[in-house]
């Protein structure tokens, strides 16, 4: 085992892991990461206390009405997500490059963190049970799948969903997340293509037309793939669709479908990469970790499209 002094956080490496992004990728854009000093702790969930009405009068001499915040707490605790890989002297002494096997192994590490970070951010989004009832609609039942061409409305869907979570938050969505089957059939649905019949001439619509006939300010596309049942790919983000309110920033009282808490071990920041010399395997060891715990956070933010399509070709 290696000592403590042969064990570092390696600076390069780790500007190398917080700066790559694999552009499959999309939980960094939904679940907007927040810096916390504590592995764990509790933050307060404001209630609807604007919207509530207060008699305002004040009769002569008497005090005004005194009104409070209504709170709650949640919770949040930072999981540490961590992979390593071995680099062989002999890989070392032929490679044209150190420098260029270390930060392809700084890659590939911080690839795999990245994709369980991914899974997580959709089995959370994707979770029924995360969102308000009313906000959940299971796609062929009542209402048609969009792949259901001739039966289903895509624009009155997103239209009746912006509506209902206004009125159960006060907030209005930004932001379409699909996955890449979802993508595929509104690029072609006839309902979004009637829109543009008179304009242009259009066989399939880009992503600028989609958010255009959709009215919606962002769409996110998730075209990452997972390792199903073997050597069978799946896509990650499934065949449903999530309409959500995702602000520009985090902050304070700034209301979202949800936040990735970072711890900021040690000052040192949520990402580290570590280097060691291991001599029983003549190797040097390449470990990448995260502290991160990605958390729904008001879940009257979004609206769930359960299983919206079925994908083309089946």
């Amino acid at each position: 085992m290696p000592t403590i002094q042969q064990v570092h956080i390696d600076k390069a490496l780790t500007q190398i892991s917080v700066a790559y992004k694999n552009e499959q990728f999309i939980a960094d854009k939904i679940f907007l990461p927040v810096s916390v000093d504590k592995q764990s702790d509790k933050y307060y969930v404001y209630g609807k206390d604007a919207f509530r009405v207060n008699d305002d009068r004040r009769a002569p001499g008497t005090e005004a009405n005194e009104i409070n915040w209504t709170l709650s707490l949640d919770t949040y605790f930072c999981d540490g997500h961590a992979l390593r890989h071995a680099i062989p002297d002999e890989e070392v002494q032929n490679a044209d490059s150190v420098f260029d096997l270390e930060a392809d192994a700084t890659e590939l590490v911080t690839d795999g963190i990245l994709l369980n970070k991914e899974i997580d951010a959709a089995n959370k989004l994707l979770d029924p049970a995360n969102y308000d009832s009313s906000l959940v609609l299971q796609m062929g039942t009542t209402v048609a799948k969009w792949s259901d061409f001739q039966n289903s409305n895509p624009i009155l869907d997103i239209e009746t969903a912006k509506q209902k979570i206004h009125k159960k938050s006060g907030l209005r969505p930004n932001t379409l997340i699909i996955s890449e089957t979802v993508y595929n059939v509104l690029k072609v649905h006839p309902a979004l293509l009637k829109i543009y019949t008179y304009t242009q001439a259009v066989g399939v619509l880009t992503l600028e037309q989609i958010k255009m006939a959709l009215g919606i300010d962002n769409i996110l596309v998730g075209s990452a793939l997972k390792m199903g049942t073997g050597d069978n790919l799946d896509y990650i983000w499934g065949n449903s669709a999530v309409l959500a309110y995702i602000p520009s920033k985090p902050g304070k009282r700034v209301p979202a479908i949800g936040y990735s808490f970072m711890w900021n071990k040690d000052g040192e920041g949520a990402v580290y990469v570590r280097k060691w010399y291991d001599v029983s395997r003549r190797a040097t060891i390449i470990e990448a970790e995260r502290y991160y715990d990605q958390k729904i956070i008001c879940p009257t933010a979004g609206f769930l499209f359960v299983d919206a399509v079925t994908p083309l070709g089946q």
